[in-house]
């Protein structure tokens, strides 16, 4: 995934885990709103640019 990280082998159920939630998710809003897939890009690079600009780890139970 990156060069200075690899998940382990015992990662692999909840990283697809947590991607089908994620993305059964974006399905649900964009059901709820009727909206474009574009719509949904950009309310994905919104989640994602937090963890682009930030380079330590985010910990969301620490704020």
């Amino acid at each position: 995934m990156t060069k200075d990280w690899e998940p382990k082998k015992e990662h692999q159920a909840i990283i697809s885990r947590s991607i089908e939630f994620i993305s059964d998710e974006f399905a649900e809003l964009q059901e709820a709103l009727h909206c474009p897939n574009s719509f949904i890009v950009e309310i994905a690079n919104k989640v994602i640019s937090e963890y682009k600009t930030n380079q330590i780890t985010i910990r969301r139970d620490e704020e």
